[in-house]
């Protein structure tokens, strides 16, 4: 005869742990994540923008952040928009109609790009093509100083942290390069500002 061995202890426990664990990730706090701009900015880029903050924000930090929707919905209902100013009753508002732990604005204050000559790439390609004959030399030379155009998109990004009660906890200022190879044809204002974010969103994390 075979010996019934009771189980059910050990499955409540099993239960218990796994509505514990539940339960402590469930305690994660609220991000809402304001972007900002404060320079001339493309409203197709800005949106770009805006999302990828968010969802960075999210996978950087590991918190639950406020969704675009939201964020609009709360500033419609409260009257408060994020813009070069806001109230600390506004800040207050908005931290209260999103459950938000930490409102965190991200004023992009540059957004460039520029064009520069660095002679010595084109030096480089001509003296590299110098034992060709006179003719392909004639035709290279265009391409020489193509190669010595550069590209330089730049953002930079000034970010602040307020608690609900409309306390600054923390600030940063951030600015990224976007100088790819062949840049002039690849360097991107949306690039340097996902690299802008991003750094800025590690140093949030840190000292969140």
């Amino acid at each position: 005869m075979l010996k019934r061995t009771n189980c059910t202890p050990f499955a409540i426990v099993g239960i218990l742990m796994v509505l514990a664990t539940v339960h402590c990730f469930g305690q994660g706090q609220k991000l809402a994540v304001f972007v900002q701009s404060a320079a001339a900015i493309p409203t197709a880029d800005l949106e770009l923008v805006k999302n990828y903050a968010s969802q960075r924000c999210s996978i950087i930090t590991g918190e639950n952040v406020c969704s675009q929707g939201e964020l609009m919905y709360a500033q419609r209902q409260t009257s408060t928009y994020v813009g070069n100013s806001i109230t600390v009753d506004g800040m207050r508002q908005l931290a209260a109609i999103l459950a938000a732990d930490h409102l965190v604005i991200l004023r992009i204050v540059r957004w460039e790009s520029k064009l520069s000559y660095k002679p010595e790439r084109s030096l480089l390609l001509l003296a590299a093509t110098s034992f060709l004959n006179t003719s392909l030399q004639i035709l290279i030379s265009p391409l020489g100083l193509f190669l010595g155009i550069e590209k330089e998109a730049t953002v930079a990004i000034f970010a602040t942290v307020f608690s609900p009660q409309g306390d600054v906890e923390f600030t940063t200022t951030v600015t990224f390069e976007d100088r790819p190879l062949f840049s002039l044809l690849t360097a991107d204002p949306v690039e340097a500002a996902k690299g802008a974010i991003d750094t800025a969103l590690y140093q949030l994390a840190v000292a969140l």
